[in-house]
């Protein structure tokens, strides 16, 4: 694995702006944005300087073919993220259309009405290690980059008797999690039924060996 340099930002933004386009929530959240495309790679390239502060950010190789997110829970600092996302939308708040950023925040707003982003205080307590995102370029699919990237956290959180929690957007990912341990707790579908968050926990090998 190998840790995210500053100047590979603008080739991971691209990469995540691939993966993520055509994903349900996000194209919930970019719709009525004039160049949806664009405007979501600037925003990854806001994002990814804060998420590379405050969490674990790691690929593969310096190909930038595949990038893996995520946070232990009592390593992680929410007020520095908070700090950190208003330093970085003033910075480049220039770079994105202002009505596209209101039709960006009107769309989160609502998005964020319909899904539950505490869902996992009602089977965990305590610590836990939150997987954020995982990208592989389409290219790249197929070729065990996914399991590449996501053995260390698996390994890690074994060994620290780690529950690790994410959610997918897209139905075809859960049986890829369930072939690695995970299992779908609960599934949120929004009002409208444009997209559906399905809630996922792998709970350390020393657990599964007690059920």
């Amino acid at each position: 694995m190998t840790k995210i340099h500053m100047e590979q930002y603008p080739r991971l933004a691209k990469l995540l702006t691939e993966c993520f386009f055509e994903d349900r929530l996000v194209s919930w959240q970019i719709r009525g944005i004039e160049d949806p495309e664009i405007f979501l790679e600037k925003l990854f390239l806001i994002q990814i300087p804060v998420f590379d502060k405050t969490c674990e950010m790691n690929t593969l190789d310096d190909n930038l073919d595949s990038l893996i997110i995520g946070y232990e829970k009592k390593k992680f600092n929410q007020i520095k993220l908070i700090l950190l996302s208003i330093f970085y939308q003033l910075k480049f708040r220039n770079e994105l259309n202002g009505s596209d950023l209101k039709i960006y925040k009107e769309n989160g707003k609502a998005v964020l009405r319909d899904l539950d982003l505490k869902w996992y205080k009602e089977f965990i307590k305590g610590n836990y290690y939150y997987i954020k995102a995982i990208a592989i370029k389409k290219g790249s699919r197929g070729k065990g980059v996914f399991r590449q990237l996501i053995t260390p956290v698996l390994d890690y959180c074994n060994e620290n008797s780690l529950p690790i929690i994410l959610e997918t957007n897209t139905s075809e990912n859960v049986p890829v999690y369930r072939h690695f341990g995970f299992e779908l707790v609960k599934t949120i579908k929004n009002k409208g039924g444009d997209f559906c968050q399905y809630c996922l926990i792998r709970k350390p090998e020393t657990e599964q060996a007690n059920v």
